[in-house]
């Protein structure tokens, strides 16, 4: 009992071969990232003795990495990584490197005086995924009578001594590949992963390797710094930084900037459609590339834009591969949506050219973000172009002729007014598309724009009576109507123009429906037809069918008149099938057989008559 009172706190003991273990397969992308962490951790050094604010302390800024490939002697690569940064004390090595999670710019970092790429003190044991020992020698401004060597095992054992070298200020950092890391010790593979990450990277950064000497890595100025360019020159140079890093095609570019995060970039608009799973940004945080394939920079709506851009004040995740999700980031991401949404609506108002290829490009992009953002409905929807009876027209153009906005909510049913409406000199929109019936309803809402809906049920009542006999025109619908009943039992006449249409076929979209199902019904197994059956019977109590015949077309008139019921009725049959095609309707196996039966009937008569005629000459 006397034991368990006595309690004292533990600490965890850390297995290092494991954390490099998970650094290697679960937090970074690959052994490659090294190179990151050691030019990172050079740049910081760097910033830092900048920081430090000593009139007296002048220096070049300099980064250097040096290939030394295995030989005879040597059987294993080794890199010599070295930089005139602050160097370390002896303090700092025991504090800094020897303690997993701890950042020798975590205390500048917590008082927010400086801002450094690293922030989490994990950076140097990636180097343990290319080799099985890292050798550190250092020069510490703060103790400059000191040059200090570290050596650091996997195991996570260390030893700190000091040597006898002359030494500039700054650290040195000396890798020995181990087998499985040769493939990075190679003059092919730092100069590729030295360009990817440290292109744009503030210090001159050089390397060399037996055929390269002094090879300078960041010579290109950063897009976000370009100074004293036309706007064609901008562009034309923007577009082709775009293509390469993006493959393009892009036709425009922007500038980006932001005060939250202090975001700078460009942004390219892409020339042909994307999908929303395909933003694509490269992502810098003060010079130093974290991935070419961000996807949470921009709002999501904006997946035709692409991103080479720099932050000062966003943070990196653990892996230093994207950005965290804070509310600096969320604010940042804000800022730049807006100033795509600004760029935007000065395109629709000032090049009505390019933004309708924008628009033909990225429609579904567009009107997804119309219906996100009411400003922007406001001012882009009168630049959509909208398919009317009338042909395609700018919502702004239809609403100035016409006053208000009239439309059907389906392509069938616009098909069905069209014809009519187009006779009376009215103007009708298609809204059958994605996003239109929305869209218009919700610019009506805030424009304070008068709205009228049509549906296929109303169009009868749109049509005008006839002066037909009453007495004689319910005979004949009487007539109708019998001699139709298997098929279209509601029969209704109308005059409309134009006077070339015999008839119109109305339903409502329900009725659509069925008829498609009930034609694929015929060829299906048992189970499928089953199937169909228990969806559209409880609907057949609700649908809507009428064929509208017109009294001013002459056939029509003269089928008034007609006694013939076989007449009548093979002619109403021809005439309903043909307001099927008409309307864009399925045809079922019976109407098929109305259709060929009543062509057949008229060439044969054709035939007949010719026949007739030929024997009395």
């Amino acid at each position: 009992m006397e034991n368990i009172e006595k309690k004292s706190k533990q600490r965890f003991l850390v297995n290092l071969s494991g954390i490099i273990d998970i650094l290697s397969k679960h937090l970074y992308s690959g052994p490659h990232v090294f190179i990151r962490e050691l030019l990172q951790n050079s740049t910081d050094a760097i910033s830092a003795r900048h920081n430090l604010g000593d009139t007296q302390n002048v220096f070049d800024s300099n980064i250097s990495i040096t290939l030394i490939p295995n030989n005879i002697t040597e059987p294993q690569s080794r890199l010599v990584i070295e930089d005139n940064g602050t160097g370390l004390t002896e303090a700092e090595i025991h504090q800094f490197l020897a303690v997993i999670g701890e950042s020798s710019k975590k205390e500048l970092i917590d008082k927010q005086k400086y801002d450094y790429i690293g922030r989490f003190g994990i950076g140097l044991l990636a180097c343990f995924m290319v080799s099985n020992t890292i050798c550190l020698q250092t020069r510490s401004i703060k103790q400059k009578d000191k040059v200090l060597q570290w050596t650091g095992n996997p195991d996570g054992t260390y030893e700190v001594i000091e040597i006898d070298q002359q030494m500039d200020i700054g650290t040195r950092v000396i890798l020995t590949a181990k087998n499985e890391g040769e493939d990075y010790f190679t003059d092919g593979s730092l100069t590729h992963w030295m360009q990817y990450y440290a292109s744009y990277l503030p210090y001159p950064i050089t390397l060399n390797t037996p055929s390269k000497s002094n090879l300078r890595i960041n010579t290109s100025t950063p897009p976000w710094l370009w100074k004293n360019q036309s706007q064609s020159e901008f562009v034309d140079k923007a577009i082709l930084i775009g293509e390469k890093y993006f493959k393009g095609p892009f036709f425009d570019t922007i500038t980006l900037q932001t005060k939250a995060g202090k975001v700078k970039g460009l942004g390219y608009i892409v020339s042909h459609a994307t999908t929303e799973h395909q933003q694509q940004h490269m992502i810098h945080l003060k010079g130093m590339r974290l991935t070419k394939s961000a996807q949470n920079i921009l709002p999501d709506w904006a997946f035709f834009v692409r991103t080479i851009i720099n932050a000062d004040d966003l943070k990196p995740t653990a892996s230093r591969e994207a950005l965290y999700e804070d509310k600096t980031l969320l604010e940042a991401k804000k800022e730049l949506g807006e100033q795509l949404i600004n760029y935007l609506i000065n395109m629709a108002e000032n090049d009505s050219d390019k933004f309708e290829y924008f628009v033909s490009c990225h429609q579904m992009a567009l009107k997804s973000l119309v219906l996100d953002n009411n400003y922007f409905c406001l001012k882009i929807t009168p630049f959509l172009k909208f398919e009317t009876n009338l042909g395609y027209m700018t919502l702004g153009s239809y609403i100035e002729k016409f006053k208000h906005i009239t439309y059907v909510e389906s392509v069938d049913s616009f098909r069905q007014f069209a014809q009519v409406s187009s006779a009376k000199n009215e103007c009708l929109i298609n809204a059958g598309y994605s996003y239109c019936t929305d869209i218009l309803n919700l610019y009506a809402h805030l424009s304070k724009t008068r709205i009228d809906v049509l549906d296929p049920q109303s169009l009868v009542g749109h049509l005008a009576d006839t002066d037909i006999n009453p007495a004689l025109l319910a005979e004949f619908i009487n007539k109708a109507k019998h001699v139709m009943s298997d098929i279209c039992p509601n029969i209704s006449v109308k005059q409309f123009k134009p006077e070339q249409v015999p008839a119109l076929y109305i339903s409502c979209e329900k009725q659509y429906f069925i008829k498609s199902a009930k034609i694929n019904q015929v060829e299906s197994n048992e189970l499928w037809s089953d199937i169909i059956d228990t969806v559209t019977k409880p609907m057949e109590s609700y649908v809507f069918s009428e064929l509208c015949l017109n009294a001013n077309h002459e056939l029509i008139t003269s089928l008034i008149h007609c006694n013939d019921l076989s007449q009548l009725q093979q002619c109403l049959k021809i005439i309903y099938v043909q307001s099927l095609l008409m309307g864009h309707f399925p045809l079922n196996k019976n109407e098929m057989d109305i259709l060929n039966t009543g062509l057949i009937s008229m060439m044969t008569t054709s035939l007949h008559f010719q026949d007739n005629k030929n024997t009395q000459h």
